[in-house]
């Protein structure tokens, strides 16, 4: 799945006429403009000063909006818990990757049960280089009884961890050629709107465009090194002993 980069210039030239020397920029000065936009995640271009600034985004919670009371068919992205994945493996290799959410009890129905759950991968390669994005959803969660926290950071105590869910990453191979080099593993942020997205079938670019609208968590991202010298992926990580393993979102 390859991800199409844009290099953007600006170009100037020089009016000469008598005894005067005028720039006339085709482009706004400054960090960025309409059509020059910001290059890191989690900016937006102020049209004014035509400079990147952090944009005003909650990644507190799944939703912008207080949880209600009862509800049902909510798409629910991984927001916290424990993941774990081999960071050393060799190339060509399948990354199992464990996926254990934490979350509110209210959303467990009479027989305890979350709901469903669906899993997502993707990536894109530049040369020995590799970004990976995976992705968890719960997509049609119920919840009854929930506090207004219920899709935000509730205390710790109160996780419930229903089941550990294996999921994966790669393996890195394009046009036949196992990748030797390193990839970026990244387990995003993502609300319910945009885990609903993708849920119902959103294209590739578009869950890439969902993921980048949000500064990237170092909590989150997991670094792989894909080398001969390494050892092979383990089947899983249930042995968490073979697995990085680390809590997000706490």
């Amino acid at each position: 799945m390859a991800l199409g980069k844009l290099n953007v210039f600006i170009a100037g030239g020089f009016l000469l006429g008598v005894g005067i020397v005028a720039c006339a920029p085709t482009e706004d000065a400054g960090d960025c403009s309409a059509t020059a936009p910001c290059p890191n995640r989690g900016e937006v271009c102020d049209m004014v000063l035509f400079q990147c600034v952090a944009e005003d985004l909650d990644v507190d919670s799944t939703s912008d909006k207080p949880a209600p009371t009862s509800f049902t068919d909510v798409a629910l992205p991984f927001f916290r818990g424990k993941v774990c994945m081999p960071t050393r493996i060799q190339p060509g290799d399948t990354i199992p990757v464990k996926v254990s959410p934490c979350l509110n009890p209210c959303l467990m129905d009479p027989q305890g049960n979350p709901g469903g759950y669906t899993f997502k991968k993707q990536y894109t390669c530049s040369g020995s280089y590799c970004e990976a994005a995976v992705i968890q959803i719960y997509g049609k969660a119920a919840g009854s009884g929930c506090a207004a926290d219920a899709f935000g950071k509730f205390d710790k105590a109160q996780c419930f961890y229903k089941e550990d869910i294996s999921a994966s990453a790669g393996p890195f191979i394009i046009n036949g050629d196992k990748i030797r080099g390193n990839a970026s593993i990244e387990i995003p942020f993502l609300t319910n709107d945009d885990a609903a997205e993708i849920r119902d079938g959103a294209s590739v670019d578009t869950v890439w465009s969902l993921i980048k609208q949000y500064p990237q968590s170092d909590e989150r991202v997991f670094s792989v090194s894909m080398d001969g010298a390494n050892p092979a992926a383990p089947a899983d990580c249930s042995d968490e002993s073979k697995c990085d393993c680390r809590e997000i979102g706490f």
